[in-house]
C-alpha cells in the first residue's frame, strides 16, 4: 500500500493534485476569514450590544437633564447617518452631538466621552447668567425654558434698582434684565414665555457685549415679540428686531456709537431695525 501511495505521490498528475489540494485549502481558508471578518462587523455594528444604552449627564443647575437626553433621542431616531443606524457607540460623531447640544440649549462647552461598550456621557458647562423679569410691580427670576422660578431676592432686587436708576452705572453686571409693561403677578413656576423666546433675549445679550455696546436691560412692552428695545446705559433706546439681521443691526448701532452723536439731542429712541441705517427722534 505505501508503495503505490508513493507511486501515486510520484506520478505525472502530482504537481496538479497539489495545486487542486492547495486550491481548495485556500479557498476554505477564504472563507473561515471572510465568515470571521463578517461575524466581527456584526457583532461591533450590527448586533446591537455596542448601542447606547445609558446616558449619564453631569450635575446640572438650570437645564433639566430629560430636555437633554430628549435632545439625544432625536438625534438616535434622525435620518441614518450609517446604514446600522446612528446609535452605535463606534461610529457615534462627539463633534456633532456637541454642536447640535451647543446650538439647541445655549451652553458654554460640552463633552462627550464614550465609555464602552454602551455608555455615553455628557458633561454639560451651562453659562453664568439669569433673566430678571422686571414688571410694574414685581421682580421675578426666569429660566431659560421661560418659566418663573422665584421671586427676586432682597439682594437682586436692590442691585437691579440702583443699576437701572444710575446715570452712568460702574459695572455690567452678570444678569440680563428684561424690563415689561405688564402688571400680572406670576406664580413660581409659571410660564412667562417659551426657551426660544429667553434664548434670543440671551444671545441678544452676549452679542451686545461682544460688541463693546453698555446697556441697562432689554424692554419688550407689554408681551414678547420679536421687537425690542434696548436702553443703552446712558437711558436712551434702541429699536430692534430679533430676526437674521441682528448682527448686522448691532454693528450698525456700535459704528453709530462710536461716531460720538449728540446723544443729548435724542429724546425718544434710536432706531437700527434697517439694516445699515441708523434712525432718530
Amino acid at each position: 500500500m505505501n508503495w503505490l501511495a508513493q507511486k501515486r505521490d510520484e506520478g505525472m498528475f502530482r504537481d496538479e493534485r497539489k495545486g487542486r489540494l492547495q486550491k481548495t485549502r485556500g479557498a476554505l481558508y477564504g472563507l473561515l476569514i471572510g465568515f470571521a471578518i463578517c461575524s466581527i462587523f456584526w457583532f461591533f455594528f450590527y448586533s446591537g450590544f455596542f448601542d447606547v444604552k445609558k446616558i449619564e449627564i453631569s450635575p446640572l443647575q438650570v437645564l433639566r437633564p430629560e430636555a437633554i437626553e430628549g435632545e439625544i433621542g432625536a438625534y438616535f431616531n434622525g435620518a441614518k447617518q450609517w446604514p446600522w443606524g446612528n446609535r452605535n457607540i463606534f461610529s457615534l460623531s462627539q463633534e456633532k452631538i456637541k454642536k447640535d447640544l451647543m446650538e439647541k440649549f445655549f451652553v458654554e462647552n460640552v463633552i462627550v466621552d464614550k465609555s464602552y461598550p454602551n455608555i455615553l456621557r455628557l458633561k454639560i458647562i451651562e453659562r453664568q447668567r439669569s433673566v430678571v423679569l422686571i414688571t410694574k410691580n414685581n421682580m421675578y427670576v426666569v429660566d431659560d425654558y421661560g418659566a418663573v422660578t422665584d421671586f427676586a431676592d432682597a439682594t437682586t432686587t436692590s442691585i437691579t434698582r440702583q443699576y437701572l436708576i444710575s446715570p452712568s452705572p460702574v459695572n455690567t453686571p452678570k444678569e440680563i434684565y428684561v424690563i415689561t409693561s405688564v402688571t400680572t403677578t406670576y406664580d413660581k413656576n409659571q410660564t412667562f414665555t417659551d426657551s426660544t423666546m429667553v434664548r434670543k433675549w440671551l444671545i441678544t445679550a452676549n452679542k451686545l457685549r461682544d460688541a463693546g455696546i453698555w446697556f441697562k436691560a432689554l424692554d419688550i412692552g407689554l408681551e414678547p415679540s420679536e421687537s425690542i428695545s434696548v436702553i443703552l446705559k446712558e437711558n436712551k433706546n434702541v429699536l430692534f428686531e430679533l430676526d437674521d439681521t441682528l448682527d448686522t443691526q448691532i454693528e450698525t448701532l456700535r459704528a453709530f456709537l462710536a461716531s460720538k452723536p449728540k446723544l443729548d439731542q435724542i429724546y425718544e429712541y434710536i432706531d437700527v431695525r434697517v439694516p445699515g441705517k441708523v434712525y432718530f427722534k
